[in-house]
């Protein structure tokens, strides 16, 4: 044992060519102000055995800079620290990594960094990072970066955070809980193959751009598993990458209460390549989205949201794609509420406004999508407000809808002569009215919405068909609506091509035959044409 209260316990500085390698287990430092075990300045060093500990008040615990960690690394059962300005610092360290193992799944046996005013534990130019059984309690304490500004285009070096991480490859983090920083809980820069499991991050930021986890740039194979976030000072997660490729799983765990922003935020930028799949998690009660996926630029994204649960957010679930972005999004099994006042659309896709070279393809498929009395919000909007191309399969969900729009809107031709390739089967749709506030159409498919800006924009549409492809529209609460529970408006410039249509371009009533003859209707549909009409498509348009 190594008992040097105010003296640095553990002290290698300059060691340029030489090897220092502590084996056997059994290190165990304890100091005040000193720090702990301190090795800088060049040579290589490793701690290897086991239940090593490290124990300090303000003095840091683990510094290690310009200083190689061998091919055994650094193991410690615990490393811990009270009132230091950093907890953990690794700076410049080579592919030998750091070990905290803790005590089986006992929580906080790796050890407990607290009220560190500087970063709990920062990793820069560091690899193979373990961290087990951890707390971090009130890690980070000052503002670093008095505006936060430019943080989601990689200018989020100087933040403050429990776990800082800058130029890492592999971290693996494993029942953390991080609590009360007064910037980020995890902030990353440039990360490849990040793991998050069975960890808990709360109240971590107190204003904009203070984020539970926030990444720039994260890359390789990475992970978060039934992890909880939760009070976030602005979004609880948010990824935002300019270049690289990543896959990234997120499964279990929830992300609640964000303060001024979303549960789940990614930003995919650049020539970024981004593969997301968010499973069996929950995002609920955050001032913002629920998720939020927006891609940019010359970008590729695949969003894959499955068994998931999204509700009293802003939006639920709202994918973009703008400038030249590929984006990818398949939602099945999940249940998406729009309860509270202030909640708008539950499902929105978008492709933006003034952009002409997106391309995004999207399912929709077996949800459980909700709108709750009064609220101005559609249950699924897909808007190509851009030039871009979409195309969209909604099929085969159930909607509860009692709001005052609709519960499916499909438009373009706003500011760009967008295109829409839509298919809607199978959805079983239930319009609540109560006399007062109510919905104005079950499904609006609107072509051309404004002119000269709009025109050329197109929809090519397969709604409904025989037998359990029928849209099937249910009235609990009784009632009709006068613009139908199907309506589809050819309007100014804009054309609209109905799969197996047979009708005139310009008959109204064949064109509403059609549409009352696909699907099961309580309010029979309407249809309205302003110049082109409707024209038959031979092929539906989505498989």
């Amino acid at each position: 044992m190594l008992t040097t209260t105010t003296n640095t316990a553990v002290n290698l500085n300059s060691n340029t060519n030489g090897t220092i390698n502590f084996t056997g287990g059994g290190l165990a430092i304890n100091t005040t102000t000193g720090i702990g075990f301190n090795a800088t300045g060049g040579g290589t060093v490793t701690v290897q055995g086991i239940v090593n500990t490290i124990t300090s008040t303000t003095g840091t615990a683990l510094n290690v800079s310009n200083t190689t960690i061998g091919a055994s690394g650094l193991t410690f059962q615990s490393i811990s620290a009270n009132g230091a300005v950093n907890g953990i610092v690794l700076n410049n360290t080579g592919a030998g990594g750091l070990t905290v193992t803790g005590v089986g799944t006992n929580a906080g046996s790796g050890g407990t960094i607290q009220n560190t005013t500087g970063r709990g534990a920062s990793f820069i130019s560091a690899s193979n990072i373990t961290l087990k059984n951890m707390n971090f309690t009130n890690a980070g304490t000052d503002d670093l970066d008095a505006d936060n500004s430019g943080l989601s285009t990689g200018d989020n070096l100087a933040t403050n955070a429990a776990i800082h991480l800058q130029n890492v490859s592999t971290a693996t983090l494993d029942r953390i809980a991080i609590s009360g920083s007064a910037e980020q809980g995890i902030n990353g820069n440039t990360v490849s193959n990040f793991t998050l499991s069975n960890s808990s991050i709360s109240n971590a930021g107190n204003s904009a751009d203070e984020d539970g986890i926030h990444f720039y740039n994260m890359s390789g194979t990475s992970a978060i598993t039934n992890t909880t976030i939760t009070g976030s000072g602005d979004d609880n997660f948010n990824l935002q990458t300019q270049s690289g490729t990543l896959a990234l799983t997120i499964s279990g765990g929830s992300s609640t209460g964000a303060v001024l922003g979303s549960g789940y935020l990614f930003g995919i930028r650049g020539t970024s390549n981004a593969t997301i799949n968010l499973s069996s998690a929950n995002s609920s009660n955050n001032f913002s989205g629920g998720i939020v996926a927006d891609a940019f630029d010359n970008s590729t994204m695949n969003l894959n949201v499955i068994n998931s649960t999204s509700s009293s957010n802003n939006d639920q679930l709202s994918v973009s794609a703008g400038d030249n972005s590929d984006v990818s999004l398949v939602a099945t099994g999940n249940t998406l509420s729009s309860t509270a006042t202030g909640d708008f659309v539950v499902v929105s896709l978008l492709g933006s406004a003034f952009d002409n070279g997106f391309t995004f393809d999207a399912r929709i498929e077996n949800n459980n999508i909700t709108v709750a009395n009064g609220l101005t919000a559609d249950g699924i909007s897909v808007f190509n407000a851009g030039g871009g191309a979409m195309r969209v399969g909604i099929k085969n969900n159930t909607i509860d809808y009692a709001g005052t729009q609709r519960a499916i809107l499909v438009q373009t031709g706003q500011d760009g002569a967008g295109s829409i390739l839509a298919q809607i089967t199978g959805n079983a749709i239930d319009i609540k009215l109560d006399g007062t506030g109510n919905a104005v159409a079950g499904i609006l498919v609107q072509s051309g919405i404004t002119s000269p800006t709009g025109d050329g924009s197109s929809i090519d549409l397969n709604i409904g068909g025989a037998g359990a492809l029928a849209n099937t529209f249910t009235h609990s609460l009784g009632g009709t609506m006068a613009g139908g529970d199907i309506r589809v408006r050819q309007r100014n410039n804009g054309t609209i091509n109905l799969s197996g249509y047979a009708g005139g371009a310009t008959d109204l009533a064949a064109a509403i035959a059609y549409l009352n003859g696909r699907n099961t209707v309580v309010s029979a549909s309407t249809a309205t044409a302003d110049s082109t009409g409707f024209t038959g498509l031979a092929t539906p348009p989505f498989p």
